[in-house]
């Protein structure tokens, strides 16, 4: 056996390392590829996912949330929150349970505050409108007629804060406060 000249042996050698390279850069174009495509097509699913329809938009616009907060939410309430939580959990109360620091449980604790501050304004506001209206449209007529009900028996105090008429009270004596002493207190 001859010896091959070493310059003839290390082409071989570069030429078949660069075939092998070849089809081994060829094999990990098309797994990037794919994984790219694959990771378009999840990052598309999520989007789709976490999409926000006009009805998310405009809870996130009367709760005061942005896009991200309101997707933020949205998956909260559909993980195990939604196990633990009312069905009526309002985004805002999702995202204060779940916040990821103190000045964020703060931002959300406040404007659940400022929108239960208003709801409550805005609910007194009815009451009174509806008392005047009452009062105005029947202004001879009691909201509650207890003409014809039977007597109870019941406590002045009570039946004043219940707003039940006196004359449909049997009256009975208020319950005596409690003389028991607890045992700490005893010595």
């Amino acid at each position: 056996m001859r010896p091959m000249p070493i310059l003839p042996a290390a082409l071989l050698v570069i030429a078949a390392t660069a075939a092998n390279f070849a089809l081994a850069q060829q094999q990990a174009d098309r797994a990037i590829g794919r994984t790219q495509e694959q990771q378009a097509h999840e990052r598309s699913n999520e989007r789709r996912f976490f999409d926000l329809d006009e009805r998310d938009r405009v809870i996130a616009e009367i709760w005061g949330l942005n896009a991200e907060e309101m997707q933020r939410a949205k998956l909260l309430l559909q993980g195990p929150r939604a196990a633990f939580s009312v069905a009526n959990l309002s985004p805002v109360e999702a995202l204060g349970i779940h916040a990821r620091s103190e000045a964020e449980r703060r931002k959300y604790a406040e404007l659940f505050a400022r929108a239960f501050h208003q709801d409550v304004e805005r609910s007194l506001a009815w009451s009174s409108a509806y008392q005047e209206a009452i009062a105005r449209l029947y202004p001879n007529e009691p909201v509650v007629d207890y003409s014809g009900q039977p007597k109870v028996a019941a406590p002045i105090g009570a039946a004043d804060v219940l707003n039940v008429p006196r004359l449909q009270l049997i009256e009975t004596p208020a319950p005596a406060p409690s003389s028991r002493v607890p045992a700490a207190d005893r010595r």
